[in-house]
């Protein structure tokens, strides 16, 4: 499959550094908020956990195909927002 690079951001613009999880793959840290990480293409879920382990901030996001000029410099944009 694919892959592409993206870079998660909360709505609220903090959490610069936390951890972010894809797919409910909380065993492997995929990336980390405002820093670009490759992902694989379709449907994907990232997430934040809070120190008890509930998920904090979501967001569903279809990634598709790489566009042309996808690189680490230029990502697509993952919007997270709080789960309430």
């Amino acid at each position: 499959m694919a892959r592409s690079w993206v870079v998660v951001e909360r709505s609220d613009g903090d959490g610069i550094g936390d951890n972010v999880y894809v797919n409910g793959n909380y065993a492997d840290v995929a990336g980390f908020i405002g820093t670009p990480f490759m992902t694989e293409t379709g449907n994907n879920i990232f997430e934040t956990l809070s120190f008890d382990n509930e998920i904090t901030w979501r967001k569903w996001q279809l990634i598709g195909f790489p566009a042309p000029g996808n690189t680490e410099e230029n990502p697509a944009i993952v919007l997270m927002h709080p789960v309430s």
